[in-house]
């Protein structure tokens, strides 16, 4: 991820991309808890919402691959294929922790 491209792209300054990316961090690791307590009581349909939530905000900040595998869990989601999704999640669960050393840096 290359979010100096990324403040480029959108006209923000580095400390509003580092504030902007805070942000995203910190609502999208609560969605992230949600995603995963959903997928432990088998909710598929709270799966769907915050898979969704997590695609439309990475989609929003130009975060790409979080947005491929968000999207990737929330069709899987969708068809009740809870138990194809484990993979994805600790995909996303890495994606989110190199954006956290991002903005921890």
């Amino acid at each position: 991820m290359n979010f100096k491209t990324l403040g480029e792209k959108i006209g923000l300054e580095e400390d509003e991309d580092r504030e902007l990316v805070e942000l995203f961090m910190e609502t999208g690791m609560a969605d992230f808890d949600r995603l995963k307590g959903a997928i432990e009581a088998g909710n598929a349909q709270q799966v769907v919402r915050s898979a969704h939530t997590i695609q439309g905000a990475a989609g929003n900040m130009g975060i790409m691959n979080i947005y491929e595998v968000a999207k990737r869990i929330e069709l899987a989601a969708g068809e009740n294929h809870l138990d194809s999704v484990a993979g994805e999640v600790e995909s996303l669960k890495g994606l989110f922790d190199e954006v956290a050393r991002f903005v921890q840096a």
